[in-house]
């Protein structure tokens, strides 16, 4: 979800790195039909992955 949010930003208004805050917790809340405690922890873990290099 936050690799395709950044591929959503214009390329002249992208920023370098995706950013897990352009996707809200309760968003991942409510798509993943899960708390927003969970969603929370899941989004942290998406962003460790993306900063180590995952893009999908």
């Amino acid at each position: 979800m936050i690799l395709t949010a950044h591929a959503a930003v214009p390329g002249d208004q992208r920023p370098e790195h995706p950013d897990m805050y352009a996707v809200s917790i309760d968003e991942i809340a409510t798509l993943l039909n899960m708390s927003k405690t969970a969603a929370g922890d899941r989004r942290q873990a998406a962003d460790e992955l993306i900063r180590s290099g995952y893009r999908g």
